[in-house]
């Protein structure tokens, strides 16, 4: 059992329902395996580095704007037509028809995933025109084209033998990055809040989890969901802690806009696979030649894309740091 699976309670509808009715309880969560606190803990904790950054970018975007502001700011609600179409398009333009499927379900957990071959999208739709285009370049323009520049690779599938370590961080760090480029307000904010959250689920019980967040996601079953995301792992949740995989994307984000600062703001050796930023150089010692498929928004017009992501580390205080 892999270890999401693992952490999904199999009492989790009740202890929702339980929580409703009394926003003083705790849910008292049930699983079928054990989830060990190494587990929970695999990704860190976090660190003042980031959390002082992360609760200023919060700060900014909430100063006299409700959540649903920010929403709004980002353009005309999207039916599951015009989704779907522009999906098909964004595949077209790379080649990428015939590659991946596209599948709709209100079964999913998450609102858009991506694997080998399929993309996977939430019911009820839930896409405003510039989400949509973060949706793409995070998705299909960073996920889907690394994996498949990966499948081209000598250590595809032997990443341990060669010494590679995890590209996690890299990939959601540099695929939260892309996702801010169509976005007018590039404040990662999104990222930010999971960061700080994280870090009051691992100080305090799930009530007090919920009521930090409940200031910021006013919509109750998306507060619950995103506080149940940082107290998974956990059965007795008004103790502290918590799963902390979702810290990767804000340091990734942060350091991988570092990287690319250092670098001219060139993703090209990022692309050579699923790989951290780390492992660039051996990537390239290993496959010199190789030419990495790229996404449109960067080909297309590679000063554009720079002056974005100089613009998205101006904003979000990375160039400070």
């Amino acid at each position: 059992m892999n270890i999401l699976s693992k952490l999904s309670p199999i009492n989790l509808f009740e202890e929702k329902k339980k929580f409703f009715a009394d926003p003083s309880y705790n849910p008292q969560f049930i699983y079928e395996d054990e989830v060990s606190e190494d587990q929970l803990l695999s990704y860190g904790v976090p660190t003042s580095h980031y959390l002082k950054l992360a609760k200023r970018i919060v700060k900014q975007a909430f100063d006299g704007k409700s959540e649903s502001d920010l929403e709004k700011e980002r353009g005309k609600e999207l039916t599951r037509e015009e989704v779907t179409e522009k999906i098909k398009l964004f595949l077209q333009m790379h080649d990428l028809e015939n590659r991946f499927g596209i599948i709709w379900s209100s079964s999913f957990v998450a609102r858009t995933s991506i694997n080998a071959t399929t993309i996977k999208l939430r019911l009820p739709v839930k896409f405003r025109e510039q989400d949509l285009l973060g949706m793409l370049y995070h998705e299909i323009g960073t996920h889907g084209l690394r994996r498949i520049n990966y499948e081209q690779q000598p250590w595809y599938k032997k990443k341990n033998k060669y010494g590679f370590s995890s590209h996690l961080k890299t990939e959601e760090g540099l695929a939260s990055l892309h996702s801010l480029i169509p976005l007018k307000n590039k404040l990662s904010y999104t990222s930010a809040l999971r960061y700080l959250s994280i870090k009051q689920a691992q100080e305090s019980s799930f009530v007090d989890t919920y009521q930090f967040i409940n200031k910021y996601i006013k919509d109750p079953d998306r507060c619950f969901t995103s506080t149940f995301r940082t107290k998974r792992g956990m059965t007795d949740t008004k103790n502290p802690g918590g799963y902390t995989k979702d810290l990767v994307y804000f340091e990734g984000l942060v350091d991988v806009w570092q990287y690319l600062s250092k670098n001219d703001f060139q993703i090209d050796h990022l692309y050579f696979g699923r790989l951290a930023k780390e492992d660039v150089e051996k990537a390239i010692e290993m496959n010199s030649e190789f030419e990495p498929l790229l996404p449109s928004f960067y080909v297309t017009n590679k000063e554009k894309y720079k002056k974005e992501m100089i613009k998205i580390g101006q904003d979000n205080m990375l160039d400070q740091l």
